[in-house]
């Protein structure tokens, strides 16, 4: 499969990495991280690192094996994966350069009718290979009719050979964005950028790229992966974990997206032909990249290209990665290039690049396979004290009381499905009310695709002018649905209270021993790719509520209704401020507040 690393997110960090004086053996350092990450792959998939400059090689090792039995060496062709698309935009503007093509031309003039029917037919060639048609990635997204995805069809036959028809057929089910806003990484683009390389030249893409890219290049260990015969060495096997994708038929989907394979010299010489001497106009290299936001601080991405801007005056990489940890970036303020591969997706090839610049492995964190565990922490300010539809805190005139608050999170995956949370609240009231809060859950959480299961233990400390303790079990169930841009989640959760114990007769927990909500919560995306508007609504019932106070009554029956509006802003990758307002309706007054309550609040929240 092609998809873009995400390990992209991490070369932000390349402000703090020092240059020049600090770099006092790359050609040591280098090989011994390729060494340490090879040895992560636990020999599933073999490593070839290339660093070359305008006068020559200046590092080049290999690790592990091509195949059992079989050691790697930097000769040894390798599937560069995403790294194709930027072949396939550079081939797109040498049709440009030869009149061929125009890259502001629109779909329903590149491609006969009926091929381009059920895509919008205004798109542009720039908006294809900048990502910002609005067309969803086939990979992964689930078609409009609920039908079998993609993914789903991949997965259950291993021999079939796709075409470009029959990938194009499932693009046609998935929801849609208006072009032009806003860069969605998405394969399907590129799988329709095949097809109009090959209506404009009569051509099959491999030869294409042959005659435009890889002859004048010198390019002669690349090839189209199940379209043409091998070129060189025989190919390197690469990894999904313990799953081997090489020779497997179904890996034709990549195609024009994610189907070549090439040598860490061979994408050498392409990076320095981008740069100089392939196209017959300097003007195309420069428009190749003109750059759009990916949502990622310091990345953007051109026509096929990522953007990473540096820090500290270092300049910038221009390139590509690849599923199995492929990649090739230049960095033309040194006039440097960076190619290679680990062969295996669950890696991460970006501590060669840092080996590089450090000059010393042992100065090189190299991250576990998978990311196991996250966390996050945030804090932020309620007006009001609300639980389950309630003013839990008394306040002048009975009101309420608003809190500061404090979240740590840490979560264990235990795979691509399931994580076990460990949650710590602390509050404090702002109030008149003399209250604080202490609160760990554990929850487990379950996905089975867009269903989300959960279950949760709590335990409550209150503490104030008067002690309160609550025990607490929950469940819930969640449903993803998206709906053009917006995704919509309807879920229903249920809590009950072992409990509570108090040497008083108010407090949260003395709010409910039994109580259930249905709730709707939404993302609205924005132009603006930082900022979206996040919506709720929820109904709660309860069941054995009490009021406050030693005479209190269990009740039965509806709660509130609640509504409110989150508007959360994207400050950095990690970061993240969101402001909120709310208002609640009671229907059942069970305190004696009003009936009507507005609160709102803000929040800032740092994961890791």
């Amino acid at each position: 499969m092609s998809f873009s690393s995400n390990l992209l997110k991490l070369l932000a960090g390349l402000a703090c990495l020092p240059f020049g004086a600090a770099m006092a053996s790359p050609a040591e350092a280098v090989p011994k991280v390729l060494g340490r990450l090879v040895e992560d792959n636990e020999g599933f998939g073999g490593g070839v690192v290339r660093v070359s400059d305008g006068r020559g090689l200046v590092i080049e090792a290999a690790a592990g094996s091509a195949r059992p039995g079989v050691p790697m060496t930097p000769e040894t062709p390798f599937e560069i994966a995403s790294v194709t698309k930027a072949i396939t935009a550079a081939t797109v503007l040498r049709l440009v350069e030869s009149g061929k093509l125009g890259l502001d031309d629109q779909l329903k003039d590149l491609l006969p009718s009926k091929e381009a029917l059920g895509f919008n037919p205004e798109i542009t060639i720039r908006q294809l290979l900048s990502h910002s048609s609005g067309l969803r990635h086939y990979w992964t997204t689930k078609p409009k009719d609920r039908g079998r995805s993609f993914l789903q069809d991949f997965l259950a036959d291993p021999g079939h050979d796709w075409t470009p028809g029959e990938i194009l057929a499932h693009a046609r089910r998935l929801p849609a964005k208006a072009p032009g806003t806003r860069f969605e990484y998405s394969d399907t683009n590129y799988v329709l950028l095949g097809r109009i390389i090959e209506q404009a030249t009569g051509e099959p893409l491999h030869s294409v790229y042959r005659r435009l890219i890889f002859n004048p290049l010198g390019m002669r260990s690349t090839w189209l992966t199940y379209r043409e015969p091998q070129r060189g060495d025989k190919l390197s096997d690469r990894f999904e974990g313990e799953e081997n994708l090489t020779g497997v038929p179904r890996q034709s989907a990549d195609w024009a997206g994610g189907g070549l394979a090439s040598t860490s010299k061979d994408l050498e010489r392409f990076l320095r032909g981008l740069a100089g001497g392939l196209f017959q106009s300097p003007n195309s290299w420069s428009i190749m990249r003109e750059s759009l936001p990916t949502g990622t601080p310091d990345i953007s991405y051109g026509l096929g290209l990522y953007r990473i801007q540096l820090d500290d005056g270092m300049g910038e990489l221009w390139g590509h990665d690849g599923h199995g940890n492929s990649f090739a970036y230049y960095w033309p303020q040194r006039g440097i290039t960076f190619t290679g591969t680990l062969n295996q997706t669950e890696n991460d090839w970006w501590p060669l690049v840092e080996a590089f610049m450090e000059g010393d492995a042992d100065e090189v964190s190299i991250e576990e396979s998978e990311q196991l565990f996250g966390y996050a922490i945030s804090t932020g300010w309620d007006s009001l004290y609300m639980d389950r539809g309630v003013n839990s805190l008394p306040g002048e005139g009975g009101y309420g009381s608003g809190i500061q608050w404090v979240d740590v999170s840490l979560a264990y995956a235990f795979g691509n499905d399931d994580y076990l949370l460990l949650d710590v609240w602390q509050a404090f009231s702002t109030g008149e009310t003399t209250y604080r809060e202490v609160s760990p859950t554990l929850t487990y959480v379950r996905a089975f695709g867009d269903l989300e299961l959960s279950a949760h233990y709590s335990f409550t400390y209150g503490y104030g002018d008067s002690d309160i303790y609550s025990n607490e079990l929950g469940v819930s169930a969640g449903w993803a649905i998206e709906i053009g841009d917006v995704t919509v989640v309807p879920s229903v959760n249920y809590l009950f209270n072992l409990g509570p114990d108090s040497d008083a007769g108010y407090g949260i927990a003395k709010a409910a021993s039994s109580f259930l909500t249905f709730r709707i919560d939404a993302n609205c995306p924005l132009p603006w790719s930082f900022v979206s508007l996040d919506p709720w609504v929820g109904f709660g019932v309860n069941f054995g509520y009490t009021t406050r106070g030693e005479d209190a009554i269990a009740f039965n029956g509806a709660n509130n209704i609640e509504t409110g509006l989150a508007v959360p802003f994207q400050i950095t990758s990690d970061l993240t401020l969101s402001v909120y307002g709310a208002y609640s309706h009671a229907l059942t007054n069970l305190t004696g507040t009003s009936s009507n309550t507005f609160w709102g609040g803000a929040s800032l929240g740092l994961e890791f």
